[in-house]
């Protein structure tokens, strides 16, 4: 009986490790779909894949979701590269810090492709991986 229920114990551990790596996020993946769908204008899906409690924050100050939709939508972005990217996950929320180096057109102003720190955070929920928060930390013109 005791082999049995040892038995049992070391297989429900074996499937709860097995679920947990599955669940693990690929935050570097989740970044680059990101930045495609900047580049493709996929504007819907990527305010689908926002949380409802978005946050970002860039030289300017911070947005809200509907700000940063709106900072988005005016994104005229040409070609960029992303790289040293660095991921941990705590449980349902993946950090990912990298640069992006971007030849990029915000608020009809043309900022200079140098690549730059930024940090994107993600949320599992219930409807996937959702973007939760973002940290610019190159120059974009004030409002």
């Amino acid at each position: 009986m005791k082999k049995l229920l040892a038995l049992a114990v070391a297989l429900s551990l074996i499937f709860i490790a097995g679920v947990a790596l599955a669940e693990k996020a690929d935050g570097e993946k989740l970044v680059r779909d990101l930045w495609k769908m900047f580049a493709d204008k996929q504007w819907d899906q990527v305010e689908a894949m926002m949380s409802p409690a978005f946050q970002s924050v860039h030289t300017y100050g911070a947005d809200d979701k509907a700000a940063e939709m709106k900072l988005l939508r005016g994104l005229n972005l040409g070609a960029y590269e992303l790289s040293r990217f660095k991921v941990t996950q705590e449980r349902n929320v993946v950090l990912v810090s990298y640069f992006a180096g971007a030849a990029e057109t915000i608020k009809g102003k043309r900022l200079g492709g140098k690549a730059t720190p930024r940090l994107t955070i993600f949320i599992k929920t219930d409807k996937g991986w959702m973007w939760l928060a973002h940290a610019n930390l190159k120059y974009v013109p004030a409002k």
